[in-house]
């Protein structure tokens, strides 16, 4: 589409065109660049420096050259008046596509009364001043393919240009008033970006003939059926994005699905029959009569029902605020547990540790005795023991205490006997 508006252009600017485009030399003594090729293209003098690593516009072309070439390098900028500066205010065709072109000053076109066909595509804009094309008042075509502009579309204003094609893009947005400046664009396109939407009221200011939205995410609601029926009405070619009606998507329907609806759709009619023996007699144009476990299967679905309305009428909140409770309620049980073995254990503890410091020490002061009865080397060899010898149990000390006496008595009686 863009290409044979292009070569219509080229051949309006020019009176005889080339039938096979045929190419010849323009012989000017010293005025083509070594790394450049000069030729006649559709009888425009034109300048090729195209994959020639160039990063600056000044090729040292000649002045008076109408068509330049300059894709595929490294030019990253273009300065105010820098194209006039340099001679090229005849340009009629301005190829600077595949470059690096990041900035754009607001005059970098001025002067150029001529141009009429400008290819920035595949480039690194992302913004575009909307006066910078206004200096150019016979700019016919121009070529914004391939930028990445996402949300910031330029809003430019030019009164002569006719073809605008921004697809690759990456364009999400498109606001109201971003074409109001372009009053007598034909052909746009806006193919293969990023928009899931487009309002009709955008392109209203403009006296489009062709329009190429192919290519994007559209959600096709009722703003993009009123985009249809602008562009049927207005005798707009275009390509249909939502004339196929493919039904809902799947979460689509998720989100209609009724269980009513199913409910009533299965829900077997109970016809009363007035004649008893056509009810008797089977019919195949009656729907059968539900039994008891039909019935019952209606009464289970109608309680999953309630039940489903039950759980969509409480609010997620309510769930939320329960589950923190109830996960509170059983830390805090077994927060209590835990504390209560623990308290246990270490009663438990200090008991035993209390009843074998008794012991030992009882043992210890009972260890002792003097009692004439028991002075035989007999007996004092059964009551005495060797040392080493383990205390005896608590059992037998409280069973015998007459074998074993504290330190109170044997003092007693030593003092006695003295």
């Amino acid at each position: 589409m863009t290409r044979q508006v292009l070569e219509t252009l080229l051949v309006a600017l020019v009176l005889d065109a080339l039938a096979n485009g045929a190419s010849t030399r323009f012989a000017v003594a010293g005025s083509c660049p070594s790394f450049c090729a000069c030729d006649t293209w559709y009888e425009l003098q034109r300048v090729s420096c195209t994959g020639r690593h160039l990063y600056s516009i000044h090729t040292g072309a000649p002045s008076d050259v109408q068509a330049m070439d300059v894709s595929n390098n490294t030019i990253s900028e273009l300065n105010d008046y820098e194209l006039t500066n340099i001679g090229l205010s005849k340009l009629k065709y301005f190829n600077l596509s595949a470059n690096a072109i990041s900035d754009i000053s607001l005059r970098a076109f001025d002067g150029l009364l001529e141009l009429a066909v400008l290819d920035l595509s595949q480039n690194r804009l992302h913004y575009l001043h909307a006066e910078t094309f206004v200096p150019t008042a016979s700019l016919r075509i121009l070529q914004l393919s391939r930028n990445d502009f996402n949300s910031h579309v330029p809003k430019l204003r030019s009164p002569s240009l006719m073809n605008l094609a921004m697809d690759s893009c990456q364009i999400s947005y498109i606001p109201a008033d971003t074409f109001a400046g372009l009053s007598h664009l034909r052909s746009l396109d806006l193919s293969n970006n990023l928009m899931i939407q487009l309002d009709s009221i955008t392109l209203q200011p403009l006296k489009l003939r062709q329009l190429a939205i192919t290519g994007n995410p559209w959600s096709c609601n009722k703003l993009m059926h009123d985009l249809e029926l602008y562009l049927t009405g207005k005798n707009i070619e275009h390509d249909t994005v939502c004339g196929k009606n493919t039904g809902p998507k799947k979460f689509e329907k998720m989100i209609v699905y009724d269980p009513h609806v199913k409910y009533e759709k299965h829900r077997p009619s109970i016809i009363a029959n007035v004649n008893t023996k056509n009810a008797l007699t089977p019919r195949k144009d009656l729907t059968p009569v539900p039994t008891i476990k039909d019935a019952s299967i209606c009464g289970n679905a109608t309680a999953e029902s309630d039940l489903t309305k039950t759980l969509n009428a409480i609010s997620p909140y309510w769930f939320f605020v329960f589950g923190f409770l109830l996960g509170s309620a059983c830390a805090t049980f077994t927060t209590y547990i835990w504390l209560t073995k623990r308290i246990i254990c270490c009663r438990r503890y200090r008991e035993r540790r209390n009843n074998d410091i008794q012991r030992v020490s009882l043992l210890q002061n009972l260890w002792q005795f003097d009692d004439p009865a028991f002075n035989d080397n007999e007996t004092r060899h059964e009551t005495r023991s060797c040392p080493g010898t383990p205390p005896p149990p608590y059992r037998e000390v409280m069973s015998r205490p007459g074998l074993y006496r504290s330190p109170s008595v044997n003092t007693n009686n030593s003092a006695a006997r003295t």
